[in-house]
């Protein structure tokens, strides 16, 4: 089984968008409060409840991603990852044109990103990780997808700290605009990848 999902083109694709996905989430996760107190001005209160709205409107991507994957593209999960991953780009892309017009659009931007990143996030290593896998083979291709996301996540502190310093908050958020087209480009490779009717690898 583990040879066969080695050469596996799906897998590396998902676990490539995983990747971004994760390195960009965990970088808002532990940096929106930051971000929003040192460089918006917020207080600490309004700093923590505001970054709180990517995870809480977040979820509504999870379930905005399931329902589009099944019911609208009929189980092709890339179809989905990319749209929301290109949304996720066009949403960091705005996001500093947003923040002068109030707390208020700041808080739809961040609500905005959250679902584009939590959607796709769940999609890859949930149903993804199950139609490359198979019944068989499903457990094991998401400890690969996780795996490969976890480079991402590691290196998120990093990459926040050395962008922000050398050149802005704002071109921060560029930084993950081109990291999103270039998972949502990866992700359009296997655009017509359906759900196999089946138990066993895909390959």
């Amino acid at each position: 089984i583990l040879g066969l999902l080695l050469k596996n083109k799906a897998l590396w694709i998902y676990s490539s968008c995983y990747l971004v996905l994760k390195l960009t989430r965990y970088a808002f996760l532990f940096w929106l409060p930051i971000y929003l107190e040192k460089s918006l001005s917020y207080n600490v209160s309004d700093a923590g409840y505001i970054s709180s709205v990517y995870e809480l409107i977040g979820f509504f991507g999870v379930i905005a991603a399931g329902y589009t994957s099944d019911k609208l593209f009929g189980s092709k999960r890339f179809s989905t990852i990319s749209i929301m991953m290109l949304v996720l780009g066009l949403a960091c892309l705005t996001h500093p044109m947003m923040v002068p017009m109030g707390k208020f659009a700041t808080i739809i931007s961040i609500a905005i990103i959250g679902m584009a990143t939590y959607g796709p996030d769940s999609l890859i290593c949930t149903a993804g990780a199950m139609d490359v896998g198979g019944k068989k083979g499903a457990a094991m291709a998401a400890g690969i997808i996780n795996g490969v996301g976890s480079i991402g996540q590691m290196f998120s502190g990093f990459v926040v700290v050395a962008i922000n310093q050398r050149f802005g908050w704002n071109n921060l958020f560029y930084f993950f605009v081109l990291l999103s087209f270039i998972g949502a480009a990866i992700a359009a490779l296997k655009w017509n990848f359906k759900s196999p009717e089946k138990e066993e690898v895909v390959v």
